[in-house]
């Protein structure tokens, strides 16, 4: 391995002889490189200064006591007291002795109102005794008092009890009394209504209600069936009505055409004060046949009336067939329909009806 550095004889003989110049281990940035590649390699160069100093001088500066540096020593401490101060602590201790001697007296004197009062206080007991055993009496007497007194209140609130409902039944019995004479008066309104009804041709269901026609009661019909009617217009005049009306027919049942009737409720309805009435047809028609204008079952009050048309027909007794067999020598035939209808009157806990049957000659 090649010596580099100051082990290197030749670089030592060209630093002998050209100094710090013969160094070129420095980068173009002044910097010192290190990488063993050349024989310069670690070799820097600096400038040896020798001080020079008086040493005589120096040993004197660092044997020397420089006063000024140091603190300042405090005098000598005197360990006796000031007069001033002595006079002043003897004045204040004479000022105390003063003060507690007026203190002593005072307590002295407190000690004696201390006595006067619990003197008093003794005397204070005695009295606030007297007034306990007093308290006592007054007490074991307004416990008799009240004892007396809760005997009395139960006996006035006895007989403010009994009086109280003596009263109430006396007026119950008369609010009852009222009552049935109320409903005593609309039961003889109801009766005089319902005579009237019956007077002029209606048919009673019973109590709820009566059916009033406006051709008289259909029950004493001698036809077949209590009401007739035509429907539509028939070939060859045949039929009284035209087409989509209905009209009384050309036969026996010509007396027999109704074209409403009414439901009257009883004047004399009680709890709900008002009755349900629904209709149903049986027999050879199921179903309404006419359009009463409003849906069924219907409520009606005490003693109101309602009114049922019996002119608008039904889609369905449209639908229904009609006049058939028109030929070239004979005229067409109406069908015919036997059915009945049955008004249903309800208050909700009893229920009445009354049975109606039709005959109709359908020809539409």
């Amino acid at each position: 391995m090649a010596k580099t550095g100051l082990q290197n004889e030749q670089l030592i003989s060209e630093l002998l002889i050209s100094g710090s110049n013969a160094i070129t281990s420095k980068n173009p940035f002044g910097v010192h490189t290190f990488e063993q590649t050349n024989n310069e390699d670690g070799v820097i160069s600096g400038k040896l200064v020798k001080p020079k100093y008086n040493e005589v001088e120096l040993v004197k500066s660092i044997d020397t006591r420089i006063f000024e540096l140091l603190p300042p020593e405090p005098p000598p401490f005197d360990d006796r007291v000031p007069r001033p101060i002595y006079n002043e602590a003897t004045q204040s201790v004479i000022d105390l002795t003063v003060q507690v001697v007026t203190l002593n007296r005072t307590v002295l004197d407190l000690r004696a109102k201390v006595q006067d009062v619990e003197i008093v206080s003794e005397s204070l007991k005695v009295q606030l005794d007297l007034k306990d055993l007093n308290l006592a009496a007054s007490q074991n007497q307004t416990g008799q008092l009240t004892t007396k007194i809760s005997s009395t209140i139960t006996e006035l609130q006895n007989s403010i009890q009994k009086g109280t409902s003596e009263a109430i039944q006396r007026v119950s019995l008369y609010a009852r009394n009222q009552s049935l004479e109320q409903e005593l008066n609309a039961l003889r309104i109801a009766s005089s209504a319902k005579e009237q009804a019956l007077a002029a041709g209606a048919v009673s269901t019973g109590q709820l209600a009566s059916i009033l026609f406006d051709k008289g009661d259909p029950t004493k019909s001698t036809t077949p069936k209590m009401i007739g009617m035509d429907y539509g217009a028939g070939a060859r005049g045949k039929s009284k009505a035209t087409t989509g009306t209905f009209a009384a027919p050309g036969n026996d049942y010509s007396n027999t055409f109704r074209t409403y009737f009414e439901v009257i409720a009883s004047s004399g309805l009680t709890g709900n004060k008002e009755i349900t009435v629904d209709i149903k047809f049986t027999g050879g028609i199921t179903q309404p046949i006419w359009d009463f204008g409003f849906v069924l079952p219907v409520k009606i009050k005490a003693g109101e009336t309602k009114r049922f048309e019996l002119k608008t027909p039904t889609s369905y007794f449209k639908g229904l067939k009609g006049s058939y067999g028109a030929g070239l020598f004979s005229a067409s035939k109406p069908s015919e329909y036997d059915f009945t209808f049955s008004i249903i009157v309800s208050d909700g806990t009893k229920t009445e009806n009354k049975d109606f049957t039709v005959h109709i000659y359908k020809y539409d």
